[in-house]
């Protein structure tokens, strides 16, 4: 196809994320999940629902999109981006859609679910897994990415990532919630929060944006630590948060949290909202014991906390079954200050 008929495709229409609804805010957590219920704190989940293609197509689409308009991607071009396997997933769909060859760099603790989910969309699809290498997934991705033939969308510094969350998915949000005191978001690529982040400086919205991330040498699907982070990651993420902003959890809390959920989360979230659950649990810990958690009401009295998670359960069962013993651990177990300190160390 012509740069004018990739543009002209009816693909663009049809997956134009104006027309579909891409996050679903939650009940308000009840008691037994929220134990911060007795000081006002209202929790509640926010995820991407069911009925779209994937967490994160609508961002992906566009770093396709964008390569298309600037003449770097061509109908031969070889489409190389570093993933854990969500943004992977959506350019799947979208280079699948377009004809175009697409070639994922992976870590070799990625999932094997998550590596078949980008497989099965077909021959033109061809996973790159680092398993040792001196380079990480993204510096790989950019040295191939730099050479003639193919070319690297890079989610992890380009601006189409964050601005496709401001765009799309943060006018959603707010209008599905109004009121958001705090809101927790896992760490990856950083766009999520640059972009939740940069929508509610704009326009005045007295959130309070927090960014998750694994604590060091720990692993959590979908997030980096902040070492990682450091060394990858070209998204303004640090000029809108502080130090004191940032929040740091365990593989173990990750999975569990996200698991004790899932009785009250309709779509059932993966672990990246267990992580952001259990930074958004440590921030308001720490304002509790501080005494300065009343800046945070609203007019109401109440401190509404949205807790985000992109991702959902199924490309990680084996993991859930690994990390979360079901002869410790019930779905039925109440959260507490004393679960949350014990899981999250």
């Amino acid at each position: 196809m012509t740069k004018k008929e990739m543009l002209g495709h009816p693909f663009w229409e049809d997956s134009n994320p104006s027309r579909l609804r891409l996050v679903r805010v939650s009940a308000p957590f009840p008691r037994e999940l929220n134990p911060f219920f007795d000081d006002g704190i209202v929790l509640l989940a926010a995820g991407v629902p069911g009925e779209v293609p994937h967490s994160k197509w609508y961002m992906a689409r566009e770093g396709i999109k964008q390569g298309i308009e600037e003449g770097m991607i061509e109908s031969d071009t070889i489409v190389v981006e570093a993933t854990s396997g969500n943004t992977g997933h959506g350019m799947g769909q979208v280079c699948t859609a377009l004809n175009l060859r697409f070639w994922p760099v992976i870590t070799g603790d990625v999932p094997q679910d998550k590596i078949d989910a980008i497989r099965i969309f077909g021959k033109r699809i061809r996973p790159q897994a680092l398993f040792e290498s001196d380079e990480s997934t993204v510096e790989f991705a950019r040295r191939l990415g730099s050479q003639l033939g193919y070319y690297n969308p890079d989610q992890y510094a380009k601006s189409w990532n964050w601005k496709a969350h401001y765009t799309y998915l943060a006018p959603q949000l707010w209008k599905q919630q109004s009121e958001i005191s705090i809101l927790a978001v896992p760490g990856g690529t950083m766009g999520t929060y640059c972009g939740l982040a940069m929508y509610a400086r704009d326009y005045g919205l007295g959130t309070k944006i927090i960014p998750v991330m694994c604590a060091p040498d720990e692993e959590v699907p979908g997030a980096r630590t902040l070492a990682s982070i450091e060394r990858d990651i070209r998204q303004p993420w640090v000029s809108l948060c502080s130090k004191e902003d940032i929040q740091f959890g365990t593989r173990r809390a990750a999975f569990l949290f996200s698991y004790l959920s899932w009785e009250h989360v309709l779509q059932q979230l993966g672990p990246s909202f267990g992580l952001a659950y259990v930074g958004a649990a440590s921030f308001v810990q720490k304002h509790q014991q501080a005494g300065t958690l009343d800046q945070f009401r609203r007019q109401d009295g109440k401190i509404y906390v949205v807790i985000f998670g992109p991702d959902n359960y199924r490309s990680y069962t084996a993991l859930y079954f690994g990390e979360v013993k079901k002869k410790e651990f019930s779905v039925h177990q109440p959260v507490t200050l004393e679960l949350l300190s014990k899981v999250n160390r």
